[in-house]
């Protein structure tokens, strides 16, 4: 009966700790550094002395990326982020090293401040902060 328990304990942890990780954490959501992250790990940032950041209204389109684009994310939305809760469909671009990942999903916009807008895909657990220019 103790086996038992023990078993059904640990399932129960698991099965916790699975679910936080789908979560988007808080420390993103605090965090106005322009970035993506994917699974909670950061694959860009901005670094304002070797990057830059592009935006395109027409396209709903957010760029950041090194000054000699061997680094980037890209973030291309169906619509622009209005509201907190909107679920947009697009897709998403970066490198890693010398590979180039590419993968359509549906954003929630998160948060909206300043003209930096939160986007988060639970499905894909890709996150990531980006600029509207005006």
């Amino acid at each position: 009966m103790k086996r038992l328990f023990a078993i059904l304990a640990l399932l129960v942890a698991a099965l916790t700790q699975g679910c936080r990780e789908a979560d988007l954490s808080e420390d993103f959501q605090l965090n106005d550094q322009l970035r993506m992250e994917i699974k909670g790990y950061v694959t860009f940032s901005y670094d304002p002395l070797n990057c830059q950041i592009g935006f395109n209204r027409s396209n709903c389109e957010f760029r950041v990326h090194s000054d000699n684009m061997s680094d980037f994310f890209s973030i291309k939305l169906d619509e622009m982020p209005a509201h907190i809760d909107q679920r947009i469909n697009g897709a998403a671009s970066w490198t890693t090293g010398d590979d180039l990942h590419n993968k359509k999903t549906t954003f929630e916009v998160v948060r909206i401040e300043n003209g930096k807008i939160w986007l988060w895909s639970p499905d894909t657990r890709i996150a990531a902060v980006v600029q509207e220019l005006y």
